[in-house]
């Protein structure tokens, strides 16, 4: 996605109430790429354990992430928690082939689309202040 299309969409959701809202394509694309982003950086968290999560930073990332998710899923929580799931099983599906090069590969574009679109949601958040 461009830069100037997720910047429109993001601020197209902070800026609209949440009844009004309609998932676009953009937005949909936007949605999907927050929830699997939110599923990386929860599992990259360790969140889910009966510990504080492993790393910090990442669940900051996947709090960003699930911020934008509500946003344009109008507050669902029911199909958040569902999309979700859904990404949280593509991941198990990749570990349970670790050392497959497809698999590497295909978190490496997951790992560097979600530190990119981190970078434009900071962006986004910082020119709003």
């Amino acid at each position: 996605m461009k830069y100037q299309t997720f910047a429109a969409a993001l601020m197209l959701a902070a800026s609209a109430p949440a009844a009004a809202m309609t998932i676009d394509a953009d937005e949909r694309e936007l949605y999907d790429d927050s929830v699997q982003c939110m599923a990386f950086y929860g599992i990259m968290a360790g969140l889910g354990g009966d510990k504080a999560p492993e790393d910090p930073k990442a669940a900051a990332s996947g709090t960003k992430f699930l911020a934008v998710a509500t946003v344009l899923a109008d507050e669902d929580k029911d199909q958040i928690q569902a999309d979700l799931n859904k990404q949280i099983a593509m991941f198990g599906k990749l570990a349970e082939r670790p050392d497959e090069p497809a698999n590497i590969e295909k978190l490496r574009g997951i790992k560097d689309s979600c530190e990119f679109m981190e970078t434009l949601v900071d962006a986004m958040i910082e020119g709003s202040s």
